[in-house]
């Protein structure tokens, strides 16, 4: 298990805490959005990790785009920066961080997050 996962098993934990102990709806209903996120963000790392273990030319776009080596954890930094950039236009962020293409934006060498500024 990584860090990431852990990071999400804790807040997996505290929610139900806080369920058990009847707290503010509001709280939960935010920690438990927390979570969708973090967990589309940790899916979609992953599987553009996988990708490209076996597409030279997607871990070439990386580099080229200063992002340096081809490991989970710069792979996840990618991820997280294009999710943060991304405009949910009124949808839950989690389902549009989900649905984001993340290899085209690389290959195309135009991030969401340059697009956006950041």
């Amino acid at each position: 298990m990584d860090e990431y996962q852990v990071e999400m098993n804790d807040l997996r934990h505290r929610i139900a805490r806080l369920k058990l102990d009847r707290a503010s709806a509001v709280l939960i209903e935010e920690l438990e959005a927390q979570l969708r996120i973090l967990k589309a963000i940790y899916d979609s790392t992953s599987a553009l990790f996988v990708a490209g273990e076996g597409d030279r030319r997607l871990q070439a776009s990386f580099r080229e785009l200063d992002l340096g080596n081809w490991t989970f954890e710069n792979v996840y930094f990618y991820v997280y920066e294009e999710a943060v950039a991304l405009d949910p236009e009124g949808h839950d962020l989690a389902s549009r961080i989900e649905a984001h293409d993340y290899g085209a934006s690389l290959r195309s060498g135009t991030p969401q997050s340059a697009a956006a500024g950041g």
